[in-house]
Formats: structure tokens, C-alpha cells, sequence
């Protein structure tokens, strides 16, 4: 039977495929990638939980994965690969250590404003490129809770979900629209930046941000 949990997975893994099409129009063989929000696993997952890692084009080590999760298990599900965990804020790497920054779908999870320009800057103080994507706050439909519409208004979204999905909090969840998106890079280390809009038929579903640090900040 058709659901309409099949048809966001179809949507979602299109959507993916896009994603990495664009991000390896850009990174080529031979740069080193950080990737950043890689989630724990221990053995066989979801084709979609870690996309990225799962599809890493690139010999294994141009290729280094950071979460806030236990990874002790991945060095043996992904043999070559290296996995880094820490506890959030700064990364744990050197100034311009990688090529590319590849994060999808994370920043939106880290914080509040303060947080999530501390996020932007990491990625562009370990890079020299940064590739990100968000979701759309705007989007029709909340890809977390599949709720419609009430993510559009943070009180009554919040509030909704202090009563029906209880794990979901404004420190845990920060959606971002294009304007938001645009005033924190604005305040960021950027030199320049590049936002794109993914859309599903004419809604914008995703943003994707290409962006370099300023070489003040190199």
C-alpha cells in the first residue's frame, strides 16, 4: 500500500541525491571532507541514516565524520573512514584541516541563534569550504513531526509539541527561513557566500549555503 510516509521517502532520497550531485560538482578526488553530524551506528542501518557517509565517492581517507554521538562502533562498519565524537561548540580540529565541510540537515539541531553562527564559523574555521543544507521553516509540511502548518508560528509549534512529540524542543529543533539563513551568514566569517533554494514542485523544501571564510579569518 502507497503511504504517505513512502512518498516522503522517495521525496527525501531524491532530494539527497540532488544534494550530493551539487556537492560533488564542487569536491573533488584528493580534498579532504569533515563531515559534520554523522549519527552512531552499530550495525546495518537505514540506507538513509548517514547518506553521505554511506556514499562517499572518494577514497576512504579524504574522509573524516564528527557527531555528538557515540562512534566507537564506526571505524569497523566503515573500515578506512575516520570518526571523531565530541560534545558540541568547537570542533576539535585545526584551523583549514579540510578541503570541505559537508553537514546536511544539522544546524537546524544545534541551538539557538548564538549556537548556530558558532556553528557556521567552526565549519569555516576548519575549511576552506563550507557546503550546508536546512530545511525551509516555510515548507508546508515539518519533516521532524510531519505536522502541517504549525511550525510556522515557534509558540504554538513549541506548544504542540510540548503536549504530542515531546522530544522536540526549540534547543533540539531552530528551523530556518531564508531571511534568518541570510542574517546569519551575514554576521559570520564568510567572505562570500552562495544560498541556494531546493524546491518540490515551486515550494522551497531545502536551502543549500556554498560558502568561503574571509581571509581575515584564515
Amino acid at each position: 500500500m502507497f503511504t504517505i510516509n513512502k512518498l516522503k521517502e522517495i521525496v527525501m532520497k531524491k532530494s539527497r541525491e540532488e544534494k550530493l550531485t551539487h556537492f560533488y560538482s564542487l569536491c573533488k578526488e584528493g580534498m579532504a571532507v569533515l563531515d559534520v553530524g554523522v549519527s552512531s551506528e552499530s550495525g546495518a542501518g537505514t540506507p538513509a541514516r548517514n547518506y553521505f557517509l554511506k556514499n562517499f565517492k572518494y577514497d576512504s581517507k579524504y574522509y573524516t565524520g564528527l557527531g555528538v554521538q557515540d562512534l566507537s562502533e564506526m571505524n569497523n562498519l566503515f573500515s578506512g573512514k575516520t570518526f571523531v565524537q565530541y560534545q558540541g561548540g568547537k570542533f576539535p580540529f585545526e584551523d583549514n584541516q579540510f578541503d570541505w565541510v559537508f553537514s546536511n540537515a544539522v544546524i537546524e539541531h544545534v541551538g539557538n541563534d548564538e549556537a548556530q553562527l558558532l556553528f557556521i564559523n567552526e565549519m569555516l574555521r576548519v575549511a576552506k569550504n563550507v557546503f550546508f543544507t536546512t530545511p525551509n521553516k516555510y515548507f508546508p509540511i515539518e519533516a521532524h513531526t510531519n505536522i502541517f502548518f504549525l511550525h510556522w508560528n515557534n509558540s504554538i509549534f513549541y506548544h504542540w509539541c510540548k503536549k504530542h512529540k515531546t522530544w522536540v524542543t526549540r534547543d533540539n529543533l531552530y528551523l530556518l527561513s531564508s531571511g534568518r539563513l541570510r542574517r546569519l551568514m551575514n554576521l559570520s566569517n564568510a567572505a562570500s557566500y552562495e544560498l541556494k533554494k531546493n524546491r518540490l514542485f515551486t515550494l522551497v523544501m531545502t536551502y543549500t549555503v556554498t560558502c568561503t571564510k574571509s581571509e581575515t579569518h584564515c
